[in-house]
């Protein structure tokens, strides 16, 4: 139809050949209105053109103007991050230091546990001697106590020997008396023989010689037997004394005994005390042991805590120097941001619009590489907060465990120092006690030394008495011997009388009347005889029984010594465990003053532990929107890219 159409035309041009003038005129016409049209349309489409690469050019504008202050956005975050970098990095710092603190707070404590267990440890061997030198000491006394007591019995046992022994002297006396009576009669005899003699005149000469000898004789036996009566009185009289002495030495025995079961019984409490020692020095013991492990358990924690500061300050480090030069690629940034904006600002006059779009292009692909860098820049620094995060939290946790082990060496430090100041307490008062029992032994040693001597004193007034017994002993052989005489004489008396016949009647039984006497005599001399011997007898038993006793209380004497001896080891050793007990007390507070700084010091931990948490925390959240903000530069510049690369195609 077209082509028809078009050879219809052409036909009916043909057809009226006449009217070709007019057809040229139209036909030029129509070619201006087609060259006009065709420049109209070129005019349209560069003004298209036009108003699109203004389009873009302005939309290039805006995007740059939209990077730039994206770019500054980026910048402040990166600021912020440096500032929470700076802030982790002190809180790190300061950590540092005051786990320095620890570890030299720690230290001390190690040092002070392991003093405190050495010296209870030696305390528990020093009790140990001093329980077994006052058990040593404490039977010594009861042996002490078993002698003091025997000898108290051996004494009453002897006084009663003395007792029987004044008794049997006053029967001698007794006898003494008959003695003296039988003498007075004797020399009355003789005086009536003298009488008789002289009436017999010549027949009673030699009975008056008889008569006088026999006077004499009785003047002797009287003489001798008062000397009896005086040594009896003086043996009597040296009984009563030695009794006396016996009985105080019997009595101060006695004493003695009793105040030994004092001291028993004194040491029987300080050996229970000692026993009590003994179990609060051995918890002294385990729980400084167990203070020194968990000095090393703080250690640990105090160079973990090191340790994550260490970490911490060289990631914040590392990050801050990320940040730093993140600011500085951002500053860089947003200054050719800015030229960026300036020559997108410039392309929507300008006249060579492809030149422009080709510096704009150039523009955004280095600021693309930039903003490369800086994400890959951003990514590392999550990284390095990923990394500070995670020591941070275990720093928090070592600060946590810290604190609790503290807690535990400050109750294991009061532990100590209550045991101490008891055990200071409890040492003074045992030995107080023993410094009082020390005193009572040395007095009781004294004491038995000084009934050893009187003892000896005892058997020196004995022995006295044995002299007496053996010069009446003598006395009683002069009276035998005397008897024995006027027997005689008493015979010649009698013969005298027989050869005087009548004359010596009377003579005769003056004569018979001495030979009676005489034979009574004779008789009390041998009671007084056999009295003497059982006196010395008796007086040889008290000797033999004082003389050992004195050799007993001699030996107790310096059998106590050793235990006297023993006090003096046992004060010493009561001196050593006191200054060793004020030193673990001294340690144990100085322990707690070092604790309480630690405690500090851990707090100060914590506390760094939390800034530095919420400084990581808003460091996150810093990197997340600068993450967010990079992201977002780097759409941005695609966009720019992409316009600046479609301008150049126009």
């Amino acid at each position: 139809m077209a082509e028809e159409k078009k050879l219809g035309i052409k036909s009916k041009g043909l057809a009226k050949p006449e009217e070709h003038p007019k057809g040229i005129a139209e036909e030029e016409g129509l070619s201006l209105k087609r060259e006009k049209a065709k420049k109209l349309a070129q005019e349209k489409a560069r003004a298209r053109t036009l108003a699109k690469q203004q389009q873009i050019a302005e939309r290039i504008a805006a995007a740059s103007e939209e990077l730039a202050s994206a770019i500054e956005e980026s910048s402040a975050a990166a600021e912020e991050l440096n500032r929470s970098m700076e802030q982790i990095a002190a809180g790190a710092e300061e950590a540092s230091g005051a786990s320095e603190q620890i570890r030299a707070s720690v230290v001390q404590i190690e040092k002070g546990s392991a003093r405190i267990a050495q010296n209870a440890q030696q305390n528990l061997e020093k009790v140990k001697s001093i329980k077994n030198l006052i058990e040593d000491t404490s039977s010594q006394i009861e042996l002490l106590i078993e002698g003091v007591h025997n000898a108290s019995e051996a004494a009453l046992e002897t006084s009663k020997l003395m007792e029987e022994l004044e008794k049997q002297s006053e029967e001698i006396g007794n006898i003494v008396q008959a003695v003296v009576r039988i003498a007075d009669q004797t020399n009355l005899l003789a005086l009536n023989a003298a009488i008789e003699a002289a009436r017999a005149g010549e027949h009673g000469r030699g009975f008056a010689v008889v008569a006088d000898e026999v006077r004499n004789l009785a003047e002797t036996s009287e003489k001798s037997a008062r000397d009896i009566r005086e040594l009896v009185a003086e043996i009597q009289n040296s009984v009563r004394t030695v009794v006396d002495e016996i009985n105080q030495i019997s009595n101060n025995a006695k004493n003695e005994a009793e105040k030994g079961k004092t001291i028993r019984e004194e040491l029987r409490n300080i050996v229970q005390k000692m026993d009590e020692f003994f179990k609060a020095t051995e918890e002294i013991v385990n729980v400084a042991n167990r203070s020194s492990d968990e000095a090393k358990n703080f250690l640990k924690s105090a160079e973990q805590i090191a340790t994550a500061a260490e970490e911490l300050a060289s990631s914040a480090e590392e990050a801050r120097k990320g940040t730093e030069m993140q600011a500085k690629a951002f500053s860089e940034m947003s200054i050719a941001s800015q030229e960026l904006a300036q020559v997108a600002e410039e392309l929507k006059t300008s006249t060579d619009t492809k030149k422009s779009a080709e510096e704009v292009a150039a523009m955004a692909e280095e600021l693309s590489a930039n903003i490369e860098e800086t994400s890959t820049a951003a990514q590392e620094l999550a990284q390095a907060i990923d990394q500070i995060k995670t020591a941070s939290e275990l720093q928090a946790k070592e600060a946590q465990n810290a604190d609790e082990i503290a807690e535990r060496l400050v109750a294991s430090a009061k532990q100590i120092e209550g045991r101490a100041n008891q055990l200071v307490k409890d040492c003074e008062e045992v030995s107080k006690l023993l410094a009082e029992n020390k005193i009572n032994v040395d007095n009781m040693i004294e004491n038995i030394k000084q009934s050893a001597e009187d003892n000896l004193r005892a058997l020196e007034n004995i022995k006295i008495l044995e002299k007496h017994t053996r010069k009446i002993e003598k006395i009683v052989e002069v009276i035998m011997n005397v008897t024995i005489l006027t027997n005689m004489l008493a015979v010649s008396g009698s013969i005298e009388a027989a050869r005087a016949g009548e004359y010596g009647k009377g003579f005769s039984v003056v004569a018979s009347d001495i030979r009676n006497l005489a034979t009574e005599s004779a008789e009390n001399a041998d009671k007084i005889k056999d009295l003497v011997r059982n006196l010395q007898d008796l007086i040889n038993v008290c000797m033999q029984e004082i003389e050992l006793a004195a050799k007993t209380a001699k030996g107790e004497a310096e059998k106590s010594k050793v235990a006297s001896q023993s006090f003096i080891k046992i004060e010493e050793d009561m001196k050593d465990i006191l200054k060793a007990l004020k030193e673990s007390l001294d340690l144990s507070q100085e322990s707690l003053k070092a604790i309480e700084e630690s405690k500090k010091a851990i707090d100060q931990i914590a506390s760094a532990a939390e800034e530095a948490a919420k400084a990581v925390a808003e460091a996150a959240a810093a990197a997340e929107e600068q993450a967010r903000g990079v992201q977002e530069l780097s759409q941005a510049i695609e966009e720019i890219a992409s316009l600046a690369d479609e301008l150049q195609s126009m």
